[in-house]
């Protein structure tokens, strides 16, 4: 039998603030902002860890929403 390393299982996430996930995205911090003031327009954003003042957002979860909602878009 061999030890597998947790690392091996499980994914590692990436966790950026709001200006690197907004730069990740190509858009305007402020966008990404706005976006998550107002979920009931925007459902599909996947929600962000709140670290002291800081929102950080996981760039997997952030790049599978987008790529839904281009896939929704374009009727795949």
């Amino acid at each position: 039998m061999t030890a597998t390393n947790e690392s091996e299982r499980t994914p590692m996430r990436r966790w950026v603030p709001t200006n690197d996930a907004a730069a990740h995205i190509h858009r305007h911090p402020e966008v990404l902002r706005r976006w998550n003031r107002h979920r009931d327009e925007h459902p599909w954003l996947p929600m962000p860890r709140r670290v002291g003042k800081n929102l950080l957002w996981d760039l997997d979860e952030l790049d599978a929403a987008i790529d839904g909602q281009v896939d929704r878009r374009e009727g795949l």
